[in-house]
């Protein structure tokens, strides 16, 4: 009798002990003594790579502007790359999560996980973030070569679409420079001109407010997103084309057409096509009633 109770105390411990291995009691560290600090130097990094799940990107810094440099050589949005640096200078570690590989996947340090790689003059780091965290406050990182995966306080979110790193601004007329343009669209051709104060659309007096709302859409003009697959020269002969001239003896060239129920767009001399919205095509190349309020 005695023996079958041994027996049955025995098999209930190794029971609890598996599964106080599966949920990490082992790994629990109530302590954050030998937590290290996160010292991070954000403001001198001047490359940073993001693998993700399913894609690779390079972003580097060059005097204070962001270049995308693969998979695409263009401006990167300089908006997203200071959010994910401003992320990672306010993260701090919390407590030990594990330091045993084989558990790595329970903390989302797996395939899923995103890995930041920061460069800086003297020195680099690699961050492996998790998805998720413990809450909606926290993730789970491992930092370089250490084993040990952490818990935050504080979050760092990296945005897996490749368009959000990508500068959409496809060109800023500034403000009041605009002297005239010259709209073509498939049916018509007119003209918009500044004369003494008042702006003139063929000729006849339009109406200023509406003119000046209608050029406030390309100062700045910005994309929805990107046609990679659609080159520039396509964009050469366009149905829609607008020819600005300023004050300041510049001329820039918008041209677009309908394409895969959306508008591709460029601007003359760029290298890249960008995508609007279908319903920006009247805004951005309006019928001329529309601005001499008829």
């Amino acid at each position: 009798m005695q023996q079958k109770q041994t027996l049955v105390l025995g098999g209930t411990l190794v029971v609890l002990l598996i599964i106080a291995w599966i949920s990490g009691v082992f790994d629990r560290n109530p302590s954050n003594v030998d937590v290290p600090e996160l010292d991070l130097p954000t403001s001198e990094v001047t490359r940073i790579s993001v693998t993700l799940p399913d894609i690779t990107f390079t972003v580097e810094k060059q005097g204070i502007q962001w270049f995308m440099r693969e998979p695409v050589d263009m401006p990167a949005d300089s908006a997203t790359v200071t959010r994910l640096l401003n992320e990672l200078e306010d993260l701090s570690l919390n407590n030990r999560a594990t330091s045993n590989p084989d558990r790595y996947g329970i903390y989302g340090i797996d395939s899923t996980a995103t890995t930041v790689s920061l460069t800086w003059s003297d020195g680099a780091e690699d961050i492996v973030i998790s998805r998720q965290g413990r809450d909606y406050m926290s993730i789970y990182v491992k930092i370089g070569d250490n084993p040990d995966v952490y818990s935050t306080n504080g979050r760092v979110t990296v945005s897996q679409d490749l368009d959000r790193w990508r500068d959409r601004q496809i060109l800023d007329l500034g403000t009041g420079t605009v002297m005239s343009a010259r709209v073509t669209r498939p049916d018509d051709t007119y003209e918009v001109s500044l004369n003494n104060g008042v702006w003139m659309v063929n000729g006849q007096p339009g109406d200023s407010l509406q003119v000046t709302n209608w050029i406030r859409r390309f100062s700045p003009l910005s994309a929805d997103g990107f046609f990679d697959d659609i080159p520039v020269q396509i964009l050469t002969d366009p149905s829609y084309r607008i020819d600005f001239s300023t004050s300041t003896n510049t001329t820039s060239s918008v041209q677009a057409m309908p394409a895969e129920s959306a508008v591709a767009i460029t601007l003359g001399g760029s290298q890249f096509t960008y995508r609007v919205y279908e319903s920006r095509l009247k805004q951005l190349f309006p019928d001329p009633s529309s601005l001499t309020g008829e």
